[in-house]
């Protein structure tokens, strides 16, 4: 298939949908970052509309003013010279409602002051109409330089901004079914490395899939050799170099901001504003503080990549011309595995009612009365209970002696309430659970995301 089917998107679709049904004018902002299909949710709900849609290239003025003409679809076709009058041609004579111009922010490389002609256009028209207008791009670039900063140029203009994020686990599993991926084994891999990107699994869909790392990274034609480039330089522009050393420095796992200094040759305080860029504007960094703890003021947090296709790409590919070795595959597959299993259980709890979660770290105190670090490799707090979990992508089936030590491990959790234990084991377990004790190897897991979507359920 040349395009994969389109998955999920219910919420963001009623949204823009509701946004439709109002009579008025109203101007929508899409943001999300790159691959995570914003365009094509934007197609989806436009099907069947009459819309005016136009991809922004970084060109000339003029070239740009014409790719507006063309997407008018109209008889004769209107030529303009500058976007100012392809903007008043849509508000006071075109008959479509919608238009949606994607890569919005390109306009900033045509000339800075494109977007003040939307500005503009905007303010002038929006009494009168009752045209929806779709502006679509990257987390900072879109949000910072064009809309959040108070002299930007369409700065509270928006009536509703929409971030579009990665595919949720159940989504992910839908896809791969329909892929013919049946083992869960594959499955758990494949999520692990392509996260919830969807263009990922579009790619998934043409391979021959006999090893996925190289056909993705490797092959003469691989098409995500320069992927972690390509995404950073999209969202960063100029300053990707910074943020591509930060991303490379952390790449290896679980990083404290002292190391990350040290490795980049930076004060902390220099390094705090990207980190925070990373964590909050672009979301493709995590800082993880132990269970209990206030983020704000601890001094224990660790920072990590967020996104499993740019960690792989960075620790596995960037700077190497051959795929690594199996076992370092299942080695990040494993690390990722902990990641994985978070975001199932806040899934599978979600109905309890979660309150927080994480991961916890720190000395415990043995019955022997030997002091010794411990790690809990995921919390979650809900209304009623805490379960405390661990997570093994190993050979060996998990048994009673894991489940004991993470008994004795939990009893140093800040917590009031009763404890409940998981396991996640990719090779499963050599004893049963109990009332307070739930075990997950991949055939449960694999049963439980399929709940939401059986076979032949409608798209």
């Amino acid at each position: 298939m040349d395009n994969m089917r389109f998955y999920d998107r219910e919420k963001e679709l009623e949204a823009l949908e509701r946004i439709a049904s109002h009579h008025g004018a109203s101007l929508v902002v899409l943001t999300g970052r790159r691959r995570v299909g914003k365009s094509r949710l934007v197609g989806q709900f436009l099907q069947g509309r009459d819309a005016v849609s136009v991809l922004v290239v970084p060109n000339e003025e003029r070239q740009v003013a014409q790719d507006f003409a063309e997407a008018l679809h109209e008889v004769p076709a209107p030529s303009f010279q500058h976007l100012r009058e392809a903007l008043d041609h849509f508000f006071t004579k075109s008959r479509s409602r919608f238009l949606f111009v994607d890569e919005f922010p390109n306009l900033l490389e045509v000339h800075a002051s494109l977007p003040y002609e939307f500005q503009r256009a905007w303010e002038r028209h929006r009494e009168s109409s009752n045209k929806i207008v779709l502006l679509s791009g990257s987390y900072v670039r879109m949000m910072d330089r064009i809309f959040t900063r108070q002299k930007a140029p369409l700065f509270g203009r928006a009536q509703a901004a929409l971030v579009v994020e990665p595919l949720p686990l159940s989504v992910v599993w839908e896809i791969q079914r329909d892929l013919g991926i049946a083992d869960p084994d594959a499955r758990i891999r494949h999520a692990c490395l392509l996260g919830g990107i969807p263009y990922y699994y579009e790619l998934l869909e043409r391979l021959p899939r006999q090893d996925i790392v190289r056909e993705l990274f490797f092959d003469v034609a691989a098409p995500l050799r320069e992927e972690g480039q390509n995404v950073l330089r999209q969202e960063f522009g100029a300053a990707y170099h910074k943020y591509f050393a930060i991303l490379e420095a952390i790449s290896g796992g679980l990083v404290a901001p002292s190391e990350l200094a040290g490795r980049l040759g930076v004060a902390q305080t220099t390094l705090s504003k990207y980190l925070i860029a990373l964590r909050h504007d672009f979301k493709l960094v995590d800082r993880h503080v132990p269970f209990g703890e206030r983020p704000a003021r601890s001094k224990k947090g660790l920072y990590a990549i967020h996104d499993n296709l740019l960690a792989f790409w960075f620790a596995h590919v960037y700077g190497r011309v051959e795929p690594p070795r199996a076992e370092l595959v299942e080695e990040f597959v494993s690390r990722r595995f902990e990641q994985f299993c978070r975001e199932f259980l806040l899934d599978h709890l979600r109905a309890s009612g979660v309150v927080s979660s994480g991961r916890w770290w720190g000395r415990v105190r043995l019955p022997s009365g030997k002091v010794e670090p411990r790690e809990v490799d995921l919390v979650v707090e809900t209304e009623e209970a805490l379960y405390v979990g661990e997570c093994k992508w190993s050979r060996a089936p998990m048994g009673p002696r894991d489940l004991g030590r993470l008994q004795e491990t939990s009893e140093a959790l800040p917590h009031r309430k009763p404890l409940r234990f998981v396991l996640f084991s990719k090779s499963g377990f050599n004893f049963r659970g109990a009332a307070e004790v739930v075990l997950f190897d991949p055939q449960r897991i694999s049963r439980e995301l399929g709940r939401r979507f059986p076979p032949g359920a409608p798209a």
